[in-house]
Order: C-alpha cells, then sequence, then structure tokens
C-alpha cells in the first residue's frame, strides 16, 4: 500500500510537472504572438500559388484588410498594377534560387514597400517582410526637389558656384564659369583654381589658401587673378565655406566666385 502511495504521488508530481511546462509554454507562446502581431513590420507568408496563409497585425494594418479577409487572398492582386511584374520577377527568383531577395512595390492603396522575401522548403511557404518605405520616399522626394531648385538657383545666379574637394581640386562647376572664364564646366571638372591663375599669381595663392585649409574656416572676398580661355586676365573674389561629411571629416570646400575686373 505504502508503495502505491509512493507511486501516485510521483505520479502527481510529474504530472504537475508537465502541467507547469505547459503553462510556461503557453505563455511563451502567448508573447511570442504579441511580438509578432504587433512588429513594426509587416509579416506574411504565402504558398506557391501567391495565396496568403500567414499575416501580422502590422500587415493587415498595411494592407487596410482584417486577417480573416486577406487570408486566401492571392498577394499580387494587393500589389499596384504597375508594380505587379516587379514582384512576379522577384518571386519567381525566390523559388528558383531559395534565397532571400528585395524588391520595391507600391500596395494597391499606394502605400511603398520594401518587400524582403525568403522561400522555405519545409514549410512549402514564401516568408516576407514588409516595411512602409513612405517616409524615405518623401525623403527622397524633398532632397530631388531641393536639388532641382538648387540646379535652377545656381544657373541662373551671376555668380561662379563651385565645390572643390580635400585635394583642392573641382568637384562641381556651375555653367556660369562659361561667362567668367570661358571653359565650359567639363573643362575646369578635375582642375585646381592655380591651373587657372597664371603662374605667379597661382605661387602666392597657393601659400594663402594653404594658410586657409590648414584652419579650415570659411573666406570672404579673397581677390586672385585668373586667365580666361583667350588668354585674358580676369579679376575675380571667391569666397568659399569648408565641407564636411557626417563623422566630421574636412571633405573640401563649396563657395562663390564674381568677376570684379571693371570695379
Amino acid at each position: 500500500m505504502e508503495d502505491i502511495n509512493l507511486q501516485n504521488h510521483e505520479l502527481e508530481r510529474q504530472n504537475q510537472q508537465l502541467l507547469d511546462a505547459y503553462t510556461q509554454l503557453d505563455r511563451a507562446m502567448a508573447q511570442y504572438a504579441e511580438l509578432y502581431d504587433n512588429a513594426p513590420v509587416g509579416y506574411l507568408s504565402t504558398d506557391f500559388e501567391r495565396r496568403i496563409v500567414k499575416s501580422n497585425l502590422t500587415c493587415c494594418s498595411l494592407l487596410k484588410r482584417d486577417r480573416i479577409v486577406l487570408h486566401g487572398m492571392d498577394f499580387l492582386d494587393l500589389v499596384a498594377k504597375e508594380d505587379r511584374s516587379s514582384l512576379l520577377e522577384c518571386l519567381e527568383r525566390v523559388w528558383r534560387r531559395k534565397g532571400k531577395l528585395e524588391c520595391e512595390v507600391r500596395l494597391h492603396n499606394g502605400t511603398p514597400v520594401l518587400v524582403a522575401m525568403e522561400a522555405s522548403d519545409a514549410h512549402q511557404e514564401c516568408r516576407m517582410v514588409l516595411l512602409d518605405i513612405t517616409k524615405q520616399k518623401q525623403a527622397e522626394d524633398a532632397l530631388r526637389e531641393s536639388e532641382r531648385r538648387f540646379k535652377t538657383l545656381v544657373e541662373v545666379t551671376s555668380d561662379w558656384v563651385w565645390e572643390v574637394n580635400d585635394k583642392g581640386v573641382y568637384s562641381y562647376v556651375s555653367p556660369k564659369v562659361y561667362d567668367l572664364l570661358g571653359y565650359g564646366p567639363e573643362e575646369v571638372l578635375g582642375k585646381t583654381p592655380f591651373d587657372l591663375m597664371p603662374r605667379h599669381e597661382a605661387e602666392r595663392l597657393l601659400m594663402v589658401f594653404g594658410d586657409i585649409v590648414s584652419r579650415r574656416e570659411p573666406f570672404h572676398n579673397l581677390k586672385n587673378v585668373n586667365l580666361r580661355k583667350d588668354g585674358k586676365e580676369v579679376l575675380l573674389e571667391s569666397s568659399g565655406v569648408p565641407i564636411f561629411d557626417d563623422d566630421g571629416n574636412f571633405c573640401g570646400f563649396r563657395g562663390i566666385d564674381r568677376d570684379i575686373t571693371d570695379r
């Protein structure tokens, strides 16, 4: 009788351990489900025929569909018609090569997303991550617009706008250089300011500019003689500011030159 009681006690202990393990597993699964559903990116899985078999809440929000509606839908139908061929090509390559690929598409509601995808042979599905890149696209559009405005301003200003790298070599030359020196921008790119000066002026300015570079400070109204393409001397007035990258490394100077010969 005592042996039976001991066995029952052991069974009860093992059952309790099993129940505790199930409880911990349920808790872990609930935490995983919460993390999966509320991830900052959309998670989506499709079968070979592109039918959606799994999706998280972020994905549902991106696609503007309830999860119960999404499941079984062809993911291609949720992509803008203009971008469907790009998605199809990417999917075909993923299934063929069994690797990871990325492509940018617009969803049916116009939202631009970056889709990272990978095929899983074990589960017979394609797993995708959808990242909303609306803000990135807006920033890119704003940058392009800013560059367009800058280019327009540079082309109409009466001053020659330029940029030199940390070696003093022209990396940007505005079209106005033609009016001042008779050279096209492509003829000046790759040269230094001293290549456009008489020798004695270049020697003088090398010393002056060397000091400016060593201090890496802005300079203003620096007078210097240049030679036009036709050999005529012109007096220019130069001003510039140093350029630094995001890490604080010196990259060169950006500035303007104006013709003051007739002053």
